[in-house]
């Protein structure tokens, strides 16, 4: 590197090519892409999501660096298309059997309630045969 001269030290290229040096082509090996989204919770306020992924590829001779950049980068983004749409799917599955064993032990207290209801009923009117007795097995039997 040529110390004399302030320019070519900040420019080490614009050194060699006055110099005369051979200047070799740059040669890309690995391409590294990213991807990544980030999307609102669908069931929780201020609550986001962000899956990412990245991936590395190597070059190949022969191989033109634009077009793996282009289809290393649609692959990447694909995969995270695809993630989102698992955990949207898993998300909304999770919700729904949330909101049904929620719906399951309201109707088996409703049910615990109205049984109990019953019983003090007939407690209190035992010689009016208005409701359905259980046998012993615990099923109805018809009006008396």
């Amino acid at each position: 590197m040529c110390w004399t001269c302030r320019a070519h030290a900040i420019n080490p290229r614009r050194h060699r090519e006055r110099s005369g040096e051979k200047i070799k082509p740059m040669q890309i090996k690995e391409i590294i892409v990213k991807a990544g989204r980030t999307f609102n919770h669908p069931h929780e306020q201020y609550s986001n999501l962000k899956p990412e992924v990245e991936l590395r590829a190597t070059i190949e001779d022969g191989d033109i660096p634009e077009e793996c950049v282009q289809k290393l980068q649609a692959k990447a983004e694909g995969l995270v298309e695809d993630h989102k749409q698992g955990l949207l799917k898993s998300i909304k599955e999770l919700y729904q059997l949330t909101q049904r064993q929620a719906e399951v032990q309201g109707l088996q207290k409703t049910l615990q309630q109205a049984q109990e209801r019953m019983e003090q009923i007939r407690r209190e009117f035992p010689d009016v045969k208005l409701l359905p007795n259980s046998d012993e097995q615990g099923n109805d039997v018809p009006f008396q």
